[in-house]
């Protein structure tokens, strides 16, 4: 009784730094989420069209991909508690300046500049629940760390619906100043983050930290980052597969705003609920996984996507398009963390992190495609055609998939 007593104190106790560090992304998520709801909103009271809109969220991701390479090795030199510092600060420059330049050249710097502490932040955010996190821990660790990002998400959101209204009503100010007050706001929340994560991490990390030592130099660096070409061809596959979500994600708010003419707080509540869906579905799905295996759940998620997206072109009545719009959104938040468990199980241990800057290259390039090709679609089209490419990109990208992960397990 005494020996389960005893373990169970120090099973509670491993979780406390693991805690800690999720109550420090949560608040890292409030200005990524709050800018990825207000960001469009704020754009078209300046005027600007959704080529803008479309090239500034591409811009994010390509502050993002150019910024892999350099958080890999912050994280691997210098330590995981020097790159989450790095993440928030160059987030929150760049989701500050964002939220008051007005020309278009000034907004793509700022993205570019948020999009370079994001990308900093999720490269680190892997190896440092590896460090925190006790082997028979870490499986619960990283699910319960997107789900809780993603519940979060639909707190964030809804906030930020709210926040301009709230602005108006109780400053006096415009609409474009009470949309500034929620994108300040949520950056505020992304540099407390920083400061949770210093003060209750960093002696921990210090002491568990495995960054090299040593000079620096090209081919050392370029050899650090290659991985299996079998894993290669995955991370080539999962870009295919995310261009289809990156295509329509940056556009669903104004979708809401143009097709079915509802209020901005109103927007607000259907993507924090669609957040929250997300959150409780991915403990569900985690649960599935382990006992019908990742991959098999993982297809079954990919599967539902193009279907959702099809229908919701064809669909008039905002009640439907607000239903399908709820599952088709489940699809992203629920296949991340298995497509990074499958990625993650067969890589090399030494090569884990490359294999994580691949994963999230992928990620950020398909971001980038999506977004800029989504705006421009949505400029010379509509939002019905929008969805239908999407959803053929999307089948075409889940059936690759599938068949590569198949010949990968049979090897």
């Amino acid at each position: 009784m005494m020996t389960m007593e005893r373990y169970s104190d120090a099973e509670a106790a491993g979780w406390v730094p693991v805690a800690l560090f999720f109550v420090a992304n949560i608040l890292f998520g409030a200005g990524l989420f709050s800018h990825a709801f207000l960001y469009n909103f704020y754009l078209d009271e300046l005027r600007l069209g959704e080529s803008v809109m479309g090239l500034a969220a591409a811009t994010l991701t390509a502050g993002g991909l150019a910024a892999l390479l350099p958080a890999g090795i912050v994280v691997d030199r210098l330590g995981t508690a020097v790159a989450f510092l790095v993440a928030a600060t160059l987030a929150v420059a760049g989701l500050v300046a964002g939220a008051f330049v007005t020309g278009p050249l000034l907004i793509y710097a700022a993205a570019f500049l948020a999009g370079a502490g994001t990308a900093t932040w999720r490269v680190a955010m892997g190896p440092i629940l590896l460090q925190l996190a006790r082997p028979a821990m870490r499986a619960r660790a990283f699910s319960w760390n997107v789900a809780l990002l993603v519940g979060s998400g639909a707190a964030w959101t809804a906030a930020s619906g709210a926040l301009p209204g709230w602005s108006e009503a109780l400053l006096g100010v415009d609409r474009l100043s009470g949309i500034r007050v929620g994108l300040v706001l949520g950056a505020g929340g992304t540099a407390l983050s920083a400061a949770v994560f210093f003060f209750a991490n960093r002696g921990r990390l210090r002491a568990g930290a495995t960054a090299e030592r040593g000079p620096v130099s090209i081919p050392a660096i370029l050899q650090g980052l290659r991985i299996p070409a079998a894993l290669l061809t995955l991370v080539v596959l999962v870009a295919l597969w995310m261009s289809a979500a990156g295509l329509v994600i940056p556009f669903f708010n104004l979708y809401f705003l143009r097709e079915h003419g509802l209020p901005l707080d109103r927007i607000g509540l259907i993507f924090a609920v669609s957040q929250a869906a997300a959150a409780v579905v991915i403990f569900g799905s985690g649960e599935v996984a382990s006992r019908l295996g990742p991959r098999r759940t993982l297809a079954a998620w990919m599967l539902l996507f193009a279907p959702a997206l099809w229908m919701l072109a064809a669909a008039s009545a905002v009640e439907l398009a607000i239903l399908l719009f709820l599952v088709q959104g489940l699809v992203p938040p629920a296949t991340n963390p298995l497509i990074d468990q499958i990625l993650l199980e067969r890589a090399p241990p030494r090569r884990r992190g490359a294999v994580s800057s691949w994963r999230n290259a992928a990620t950020d390039v398909s971001g980038f495609v999506g977004a800029t090709a989504g705006g421009a679609v949505l400029e010379l089209g509509s939002f019905d055609g929008l969805f239908a490419l999407a959803g053929g990109l999307g089948l075409l990208g889940a059936m690759a998939l599938i068949i590569g992960l198949k010949r990968l397990t049979s090897q």
